[in-house]
């Protein structure tokens, strides 16, 4: 079976080797290694893999991407209570409608 950063380097849909250098890299600003990558880690790293990702992809293809990564900590950590609430941080949240 495929370690779970391979897995997650699977889900970019992009050349494997340009998905895994710019996984490794948003892992590391966030304090994370690719090697050891965990779901809690990866739960943690998904701001900064969005924001690398808006890069490369459109939108709605790094909602699909972080999507599939969500679901992968799901599954590689089913114990993990915080998932759920954590699979969605602020930061990720739609905005505030305004009304006016």
């Amino acid at each position: 079976m495929p370690s779970l950063f391979e897995q997650v380097v699977d889900c970019c849909q992009l050349a494997p080797a340009f998905a895994r250098r710019i996984i490794s890299e948003a892992l590391e600003r966030t304090g994370v290694s690719a090697e050891e990558l965990r779901p809690q880690d990866l739960i943690r790293a998904l701001p900064r893999i969005r924001q690398t990702l808006g890069v490369f992809l459109d939108p709605s293809e790094v909602n699909r991407t972080i999507g599939c990564m969500r679901a992968l900590a799901r599954t590689s950590w089913t114990d993990l209570p915080a998932v759920s609430s954590a699979s969605n941080p602020p930061e990720e949240a739609a905005p505030p409608k305004h009304h006016g």
